[in-house]
């Protein structure tokens, strides 16, 4: 069989599963522009849902205007040279429609040099193209360098709470589902928490997958792409950054900890960022470089992910808790920092473009007396050194507004303000 034969069989293939694919809506559709000139690239942890969001894109527009190809195909494991994709798009045009407008490249960080074959592509000024990738690296700093001013970047997270409630039907889009459904959203919340946002373990509630998921996330996206050596220290990192998901971490203590070197301890660190496993946030300062030079908290890209490698992080619903809020701070593309001075931690602070200061804080539960007054304090002392009076306290159950001196404090449930954008 010659190439083309070859390419005919795929392209037919991906485009029968992109048409037949059977689709739940995701947040992230709405935000994309498909009608600016600028590459689209998607990136985000394997299973989240890329290539559903591509369909769901492509379900927009006219028959046969699209090309659609996942190189996660077998056939691009030999054919991984960057010429494979305009030989792509030539068969397309000879065999298919020659009037295709749109490309849609599914993990395209499997093709070698794949960032000139769609820099060409974009100059040529013919088509409206969209990618998606597993690596952070891969996309945002590489296609950043060749086409500079030429695309929009977009992270695909996990489900959202809300779309975990939309793929399991159930409609909580109003003041009045929050009120009339609040004990079924907690329990969903609870579950949700419990089994993260991966769509098809939502769908199955198959718990197991996920350490599949993890397994084949660090074999494929860091041993496979790093040629990493020492294994052993990279899985008991991992294991390690999962048990410790919303904590502050340092090198110098895990070098002394596996009995490796600082830079290695740094360099699997940045593999578990750039695999988008986990993320860290820094601490708040009004100094770039004190902000640059302070200690990292680390979350996980999802909960149930975590609770599937590390035991002894299921049983902290805290940290579970503060890790959820985390990533739907990312979702909503916010400017976040953790605050620690005076004796006052606080778990999130969120700097607005229009220099706004909003304050969070997440505690499973202010019931007693003592937890209460010190996440109040907390609130407070940090709201006198940042001049802000937007103060939250996010928790498992509680809503009420508390009033300390001239400040106001919203409490709210979790699940409602997840739901409540």
């Amino acid at each position: 069989m010659d190439n083309h034969e070859q390419l005919i069989k795929v392209i037919d293939f991906w485009k029968k599963e992109a048409q037949n694919s059977v689709l739940f809506d995701r947040d992230l559709t709405l935000r994309i522009d498909i009608g600016s000139p600028e590459v689209v690239d998607i990136i985000g942890p394997r299973r989240s849902g890329k290539s559903s969001v591509m369909k769901l894109i492509i379900k927009k527009l006219p028959p046969d205007s699209w090309l659609y190809v996942n190189f996660e195909d077998p056939y691009f494991f030999d054919a991984r040279s960057p010429l494979i994709i305009e030989e792509l798009l030539d068969t397309y045009k000879t065999y298919f429609n020659k009037d295709v407008k749109y490309l849609f490249f599914d993990e395209i960080q499997n093709i070698r040099g794949w960032e000139k074959a769609v820099r060409k592509l974009r100059d040529a000024e013919e088509y409206k193209i969209f990618i998606t990738g597993s690596s952070s690296k891969l996309l945002s700093s590489e296609i950043g360098s060749v086409l500079s001013g030429r695309h929009l970047s977009y992270t695909l997270l996990p489900l959202s709470f809300r779309e975990y409630l939309s793929f399991k039907k159930i409609d909580a889009g109003n003041g009045k589902d929050l009120v009339l459904k609040d004990t079924q959203l907690r329990k969903e919340f609870g579950e949700y928490l419990a089994q993260g946002g991966f769509p098809q373990i939502a769908i199955s509630n198959d718990l197991e997958l996920l350490q599949q998921y993890y397994r084949d996330m660090v074999e494929r996206d860091i041993v496979g792409r790093y040629q990493v050596r020492k294994k052993e220290v990279l899985n008991n990192l991992g294991i390690y950054l999962m048990t410790n998901s919303a904590k502050i971490i340092s090198v110098a203590s895990l070098h002394r900890l596996y009995n490796v070197s600082q830079e290695i301890i740094a360099k699997y660190i940045n593999y578990f960022r750039e695999a988008l496993l986990v993320f860290n946030m820094r601490r708040y300062s009004s100094s770039v470089k004190s902000v640059q030079k302070s200690l990292p908290k680390i979350y996980s890209v999802d909960t149930g992910l975590a609770r599937s490698v590390s035991h002894s992080f299921s049983e902290d619903s805290g940290r579970l808790l503060e890790t959820a809020v985390f990533l739907e701070l990312k979702r909503r593309d916010e400017n976040i920092f953790y605050y620690k001075e005076d004796n006052s931690e606080i778990d999130f602070v969120i700097k607005s473009d229009k220099g706004d200061t909003v304050l969070i804080q997440v505690c499973a539960d202010i019931s007693s007396a003592e937890t209460r007054e010190r996440e109040i304090k907390s609130l407070v002392r940090a709201a006198d050194k940042l001049k802000t009076n937007r103060l939250f306290l996010i928790t498992f159950d509680s809503k009420e507004i508390i009033h300390h001196g001239n400040y106001q404090i919203t409490v709210i449930p979790a699940h409602r303000w997840m739901i409540n954008i």
